[in-house]
């Protein structure tokens, strides 16, 4: 990596004059990683600033420069972690443009800026919801082999049977890319339409595509586990910041 990158070696009494945050600290800062491994990813030639490698522990970045890790860029602002028990009627999309009823309007109080959320969710799925701008723990945890562990409440419109649990286990195919369900078990105390569903990082809309390829149209769904993160304390449309704690171990798990 980083063979076609021009190395930019700096010693540091050219830029002793300026003020600036050290690069260790910014990755830091930035919550890609702890400034030990940034120590690390710098020899490992995994960051550039303004287009060029920089190798030199020490090196200090300008609120100006613009920071690479493994060619992404890092943001100089502090990163965002929420956490969103999204109601229904919001709509939750990582594309741009003006949306009537996004889930940014529920947070634009505290952050006006622009949050995006992990994943689509459309109006009529509730549940937990991760929002970031950490675009590279973004990146990580919506890559497909990532095992981030979530658990849906689904009800459906008509009962369903240990046979087409079966069927969701063994996988079922939607556009030539095979999909299937960790664990599947009815609702304790509910209906046979009422069931509990633990997948690894599928998203509500590839769920609801499941069921309707075994024939069951989906009337409710809420998820309520994403990663470790739960609904305990949290009301519906209700939203907190996430503790360092809980951002350690979502790295952890994009890993």
């Amino acid at each position: 990596m980083g063979q076609n990158r021009k190395k930019y070696s700096y010693r540091s009494t050219n830029i002793s004059d300026k003020k600036g945050i050290r690069l260790n600290k910014f990755l830091s800062n930035a919550g890609i990683c702890s400034r030990r491994e940034a120590d690390q990813f710098i020899v490992m030639g995994l960051v550039t600033v303004n287009g060029k490698l920089v190798t030199e522990m020490g090196f200090q970045v300008q609120r100006s420069d613009e920071v690479r890790y493994d060619g992404q860029i890092v943001k100089n602002s502090p990163p965002v972690y929420i956490l969103l028990n999204k109601p229904k009627g919001f709509v939750a999309t990582k594309q741009g443009g003006n949306i009537k009823k996004s889930v940014q309007d529920l947070i634009r109080t505290a952050h006006p800026e622009k949050v995006p959320p992990i994943g689509d969710m459309g109006r009529t799925i509730t549940g937990l919801l991760f929002l970031t701008n950490d675009d590279i723990l973004r990146k990580r945890l919506t890559q497909f082999q990532s095992k981030v562990k979530m658990i849906y409440k689904v009800t459906l419109e008509k009962k369903i049977y240990v046979t087409d649990f079966e069927k969701l286990r063994k996988g079922v195919l939607l556009q030539k890319k095979a999909y299937s369900i960790k664990k599947i078990d009815y609702v304790i105390g509910g209906t046979k339409k009422e069931i509990g569903v633990e997948v690894d990082n599928l998203t509500p809309a590839v769920l609801v595509k499941m069921f309707e390829k075994i024939n069951h149209k989906v009337f409710f769904m809420d998820r309520v586990m994403y990663a470790s993160l739960t609904k305990k304390d949290l009301p519906r449309g209700r939203w907190r910041n996430l503790s360092e704690r809980e951002i350690q171990l979502l790295h952890l798990i994009a890993h």
